[in-house]
């Protein structure tokens, strides 16, 4: 099905007002990171104007996360509860962007022991 530029439009402010929100970030603070004006980002968010491919481009690295993720608009049914998968990857990877690489490092040690963690649970429950 092909969506209309109206609803993508609608669709795009929703996301990037989704993702600014759950990385608690102000307008204000998106849109001195992105480089735009607050006027402008409300506007997107509102789909009152479209934005441009440069524009786009600096959301995703203002919000710290991909093209890919930024157009990830379907909620997954294993989010939790009021968010989406990619809105936990993008709170993690705003984290994980102001750490050193010596604490991203640990914090993947971290995540590789409770996934072999859980994975190891879930056979002894069986």
């Amino acid at each position: 099905m092909v969506m209309k530029v109206k609803d993508l439009s609608i669709k795009f402010g929703k996301r990037i007002r989704q993702l600014r929100q759950s990385q608690r970030m102000s307008q204000e603070e998106l849109a001195f990171k992105a480089g735009i004006s607050t006027a402008h980002l409300g506007q997107i968010e509102r789909a009152e104007k479209k934005p441009t491919l440069e524009t786009i481009g600096k959301l995703s690295d203002a919000l710290g996360i991909s093209l890919n993720q930024l157009f990830a608009f379907e909620e997954s049914s294993t989010s939790l509860p009021g968010e989406s998968e990619s809105a936990v990857i993008a709170k993690i990877n705003a984290h994980l962007m102001n750490m050193e690489i010596d604490e991203q490092k640990d914090v993947l040690r971290i995540i590789r022991i409770f996934h072999r963690y859980t994975k190891q649970k879930q056979n002894d429950d069986m």
